[in-house]
This record gives structure tokens, C-alpha cells and sequence, in this order.
């Protein structure tokens, strides 16, 4: 994922050089079989918990590595009811994600190693600790799955994990191949996939049988950003491309365009109906149906919108 400017190869290089990087959404939206309720999987249609579920987003307004600059945003599945200071204080907020009782994020900056954190809050936005996790370098994407918290560490290319407690950290769980990077980490399904940039990585939950070539992505360097999984796909946010890919979880039926037209694509997320995505050009939330149909790339879009990164699902209010 990039800031949002100019959509050139060469300034997203020098960004990503420099460590402004933000967060791809690839939201953990099912958990591993072993752990809880899978996040982002919606209730059965039309249910009173359908009705209630929200939507959240990571922006930041202003300066970018300003302390306490950024914001995570909460509207309805509809896109009303926009609040954009749910959750203040964040700096430089990535990755968003919904797991359980609680909303964690990504705090890039401060962009030096080490000093980046892992926020959370109750899902009422009650509870905020913006460095419930330290030590991180640059964390851009975060996940969950059996009991562990994952996340993507964009200054060392590393996977680093912590129970959900906070406790035993580790923050080169997993070396990935790429050394600026990756953007995005999601758990579905007994693995964990991540953004290379110019392919998708995959291991078990556990850290072993690392593919880091799992899936090739056709615009190489400075392509894939954001990653969902559901029961059946993977998804993936490409920037250049401008598009939204699919493949199933196996890692065949590689779709590089299976949803076009988006706007410098960042993060996405999944539902059991929906696919949600950031758009950091045109400063939007896209949406379309799982099948890639009704595509609307400006599902929520106000003026006062920054820098939109990552994207989470609550399906029912809990």
C-alpha cells in the first residue's frame, strides 16, 4: 500500500523506502478452524445482527507521521452514519481488524525499528490502548487466529506474533522474501497469507511449510497490497493494476481482474455477501457483491476524508 499522491511506480518506491507506508487491509476476516468465530463472516441475511453490523477504517488527516494524527472510522454496513474520530490518537494507522470483542490496528509511525505498535480497543471503542503491542518496525497489516495475534512488520519483512494477551512476543515469527514489506497478513483456514508485493506467501498457522511464492501476481513489483480470505477465496488489492484479484484458497483460478476500475487500491475485507475495499486516490470505500457484481467504487466518500488504509467488518454488534 502506498499514501496517498501521484500513482507512479517510482514515487510508490521512494515511498515505501522512506517507510511511509500504510496499511493494507487485508482485515483477518476468518479464523483458523481452531480458533473463534471467524471475523468478517457475516450472519445469515436479513438478520437482526445483518442489520446491526459496522463498518471501520483507518485515516489520518494532516501530517502523516504526526503523533496521535490518525483516526479509526465507524459507519453502518449501509455507509451511514459515518463517525470519524470513533477512536482517536493513532499515528499513521495501517491495517484494521475485527476479531472476537475487540478492534486491534497498526501504528506504522514512528517509522524508526522498533518503535511502532499494535493498538486496540472494545468494539464500542471503549478500553483504547494505542500500544497494547510494542516493538514492532513499521507495522502495516494485522491479523488473528488461534489464540495469536499476527502482523506484518514493513521495515524488517517479517511476521511477528503475540498471544492475545499481549503476551510473548515475537517479532520475526515468520522471514518473509521480502525485505520492505509485506503490506498485508491474513489467517483463514489452518494458514497464514501474505502480500509480497509481487506474489502472495503462504504457511501453516503454526509458521511451518513457508511458500513464499504461493501465488504469482502478473504486474510484479509494487502490485498486490491488501489480502482477504473467505471459505472459498483469496483476495487480493492490486495498486498498479488498479484491480481487485481472486483465486481459490488452493491457489488456482487466479483471477488478476476480477473487480477494475478501483483507485489505487489499498485494503479489502470480506463478508459472507460483500467485498469492501479502500480506494486511497479518489479517498473512498468501495463495494461489490462476492460474485464481482453491483461494483460501487464510491460506497462511502466525504471531503474530509485522508488517508483511508485499512478496512474491518463487524457483522453484529456484540
Amino acid at each position: 500500500m502506498t499514501c496517498h499522491g501521484d500513482d507512479t511506480r517510482r514515487q510508490r518506491s521512494a515511498r515505501l523506502r522512506a517507510g511511509l507506508m500504510a496499511a493494507a487491509a487485508a482485515t483477518a476476516l476468518l479464523a483458523a478452524v481452531c480458533g473463534p468465530a471467524p471475523v468478517g463472516a457475516s450472519p445469515t441475511p436479513g438478520s437482526a445482527a445483518a442489520a446491526g453490523g459496522y463498518l471501520y477504517w483507518s485515516n489520518t488527516t494532516g501530517r502523516i507521521t504526526k503523533p496521535g494524527n490518525g483516526v479509526i472510522v465507524r459507519a453502518r454496513l449501509n455507509g451511514t452514519d459515518v463517525n470519524q474520530k470513533f477512536i482517536t490518537g493513532a499515528t499513521l494507522p495501517g491495517m484494521v481488524l475485527v476479531y472476537g470483542k475487540y478492534l486491534y490496528w497498526a501504528n506504522i509511525a514512528p517509522l524508526q525499528v522498533g518503535a511502532g505498535t499494535i493498538g486496540r480497543a472494545r468494539l464500542n471503542g471503549t478500553d483504547v490502548d494505542q500500544k497494547f503491542i510494542t516493538g514492532a518496525s513499521r507495522p502495516v497489516g494485522v491479523t488473528a487466529a488461534g489464540g495469536y495475534l499476527y502482523w506484518a512488520n514493513g521495515a524488517t519483512g517479517t511476521i511477528g506474533r503475540a498471544r492475545l494477551n499481549g503476551t510473548d512476543v515475537h517479532q520475526r515469527f515468520i522471514v518473509t522474501a521480502q525485505p520492505n514489506g509485506p503490506d498485508a497478513v491474513v489467517a483463514g483456514f489452518g494458514h497464514l497469507y501474505w502480500a509480497n508485493d509481487y506474489n502472495i506467501g503462504r504457511a501453516n498457522i503454526n509458521g511451518t511449510g513457508v511458500n513464499q511464492a504461493f501465488i504469482a501476481v502478473p504486474h510484479g513489483p509494487s502490485g498486490d497490497a491488501g489480502l482477504a480470505v473467505n471459505s472459498r477465496h483469496i483476495y487480493w488489492t492490486d495498486e498498479v493494476g488498479k484491480e481487485i484479484g481472486r483465486a481459490n484458497l488452493n491457489g488456482t483460478g487466479v483471477n488478476q481482474a476480477f473487480i477494475t476500475g478501483a483507485s489505487w487500491p489499498d485494503a479489502i475485507a470480506a463478508t459472507s455477501r460483500y467485498l469492501y475495499w479502500t480506494n486511497q486516490n479518489s479517498r473512498s470505500i468501495g463495494r461489490a457483491r462476492l460474485n464481482g457484481t453491483d461494483v460501487n467504487q464510491s460506497f462511502v466518500t466525504r471531503k474530509d476524508f485522508g488517508q483511508l488504509h485499512g478496512v474491518a467488518v463487524n457483522p453484529a454488534w456484540r
